[in-house]
């Protein structure tokens, strides 16, 4: 969601960048050294993510010109989206409602980034009051859904959205039908029915549960806990419904990738760096993403906006990572899965593994001394071993003064020949340690260098054996990675 008119220049920019890049795809000439297949998936991706581009770029143009008098909403967990749109629709930036309010724009800035998720009841109040809005609604009793609109609305009040249930649950066909995009001589319980499958199976809802009168409750990896034994010291209410998601399909990659053979994760960074550089050239997101594969870990790369950072799972003694991260940045993303890579090295004799992690900035993850050490193995590996020294530089040559740290670390990163983005990431976690929000500024120290998620996509797309025997599995992964 676009917040605020510089994300929304950004925004048209990339968009732009990528009507340019998908017209260029069309006029190359085919290549015999690229399989068709992913020459298809990189059109598509770029399709698809274009589409999620322009209808951000429509939606922020609905809110600055149109007359609204209302922003419905559809539950208590789209209120900060509804204020958010409030005040893009009310004409007032980010700066303006800081100032109503008395506190500073980045505050806000931060609300809006985390969708108010830090902010008291009384923060709220406060934030209406200051929008002039009044938020009315009805609470609305759980009813036994008998059409497919009826299942949508039921799925709405435990977070699943209709859009969400069409482009990545509902098989492509069966989700153009339901969008009216095709017409179908199926009838409405046909849909409904197909539904309700996919539904089981993914989050492990009974068909009573979902058809009867009863609320839904979001799951924790149900279809999952039926396969696999999960660890049992995680509370059942502390995870997301996207989470249960990325772990059903976790499970489905990991169940496909069986012949995949296993080898010992380095922990050590010096190790691991050896370890990249043993089969590749330089230690880049691509040289890593191939060396988690070598070593037996899935990689998995996922773009929906949703709850948590990213994961690394383990069951029967294979490891799956999931990296979920809307920076377009390589360099982010190499510090990320070097991150999960050594969670995945982390207790090699125990069968079963779960790390969800939240947002670089969570408490959770600046005071856990297993998440800092795994972010200084990932530091060290991408930086030589040079990180922690790097970093002492950057601030003696600031001055010990976080304001100029943005001026010195290109310097720094150019005499030592390091990566500027690479460095930027490590100063942001190093930081985020000291409670300052510095990943603003390291982003904007980063180069668009390429498209991380692609460039993950196209190695899952080589690597992955694809041993799925189920059709089902097979469409909802290839949906997730279109």
């Amino acid at each position: 969601m676009i917040t605020n008119e510089r994300q929304y220049k950004i925004t048209r920019s990339e968009a732009d960048r990528f009507r340019k890049a998908i017209s260029e795809l069309a006029r190359a000439p085919a290549r015999a050294d690229v399989h068709p297949r992913l020459l298809q998936a990189e059109r598509e991706a770029m399709e698809s993510q274009l589409a999620d581009l322009q209808a951000e770029i429509a939606e922020y143009d609905r809110l600055k010109s149109a007359d609204l008098s209302v922003i419905s909403i559809n539950s208590f967990d789209e209120l900060a989206d509804g204020l958010i749109k409030a005040r893009i629709a009310g004409g007032l930036s980010q700066k303006a409602l800081a100032d109503r309010l008395g506190l500073k724009e980045q505050q806000i800035q931060r609300y809006e980034a985390e969708r108010y998720a830090s902010a008291s009841y009384q923060r709220l109040r406060e934030i209406a009051n200051a929008l002039g809005v009044r938020i009315k609604n009805d609470i609305l009793l759980p009813v036994a859904p008998n059409s497919f609109g009826g299942l949508v609305s039921k799925l709405r009040q435990v977070g699943l959205e209709r859009d969400f249930l069409l482009s990545r649950l509902l098989p492509s066909p069966d989700a153009a039908r339901a969008s009216g995009e095709v017409g179908s001589d199926d009838d409405d319980y046909a849909l409904t029915s197909k539904a309700g499958a996919v539904l089981e199976r993914v989050f492990g809802w009974t068909r009573d549960n979902m058809f009867g009168a009863q609320a839904l409750i979001a799951p924790r990896f149900a279809a999952a806990e039926a396969r696999f034994k999960m660890p049992a010291n995680r509370a059942r209410a502390s995870t997301s419904l996207y989470a249960a998601y990325a772990n059903y399909l976790a499970v489905v990659a990991l169940k496909g990738a069986r012949s995949l053979p296993k080898s010992e994760i380095p922990i050590d960074a010096a190790a691991m760096h050896r370890c990249i550089l043993d089969q590749h050239e330089t230690v880049d997101l691509r040289s890593a993403l191939h060396t988690a594969w070598d070593l037996g870990v899935v990689v998995l790369p996922l773009r929906d906006r949703g709850a948590f950072h990213g994961a690394c799972w383990r069951y029967e003694g294979r490891n799956v990572v999931v990296l979920k991260q809307t920076s377009k940045h390589e360099a982010r993303w190499l510090f990320d899965l070097l991150h999960e890579l050594f969670h995945a090295g982390q207790r090699p004799e125990a069968e079963a593994l779960e790390v969800i992690e939240a947002d670089e900035t969570s408490a959770e993850r600046r005071n856990s001394d297993e998440e800092i050490a795994a972010s200084q193995f990932a530091g060290e590996v991408v930086l030589d071993g040079k990180a922690e020294t790097l970093a002492q530089a950057c601030v003696q040559a600031a001055r010990n003064s976080v304001e100029r740290l943005k001026s010195v670390v290109p310097t720094i990163a150019a005499n030592n020949g390091v990566s500027v983005g690479a460095l930027a990431n490590y100063l942001a976690f190093r930081l985020s340690w000291q409670g300052v929000n510095w990943w603003g500024t390291a982003a904007n120290l980063q180069a668009d260098d390429g498209d991380p998620w692609t460039i993950a996509r196209d190695v899952f797309v080589e690597r992955f054996p694809y041993e799925i025997d189920n059709e089902l599995d097979r469409q909802l992964l290839d949906r997730a990675l279109h």
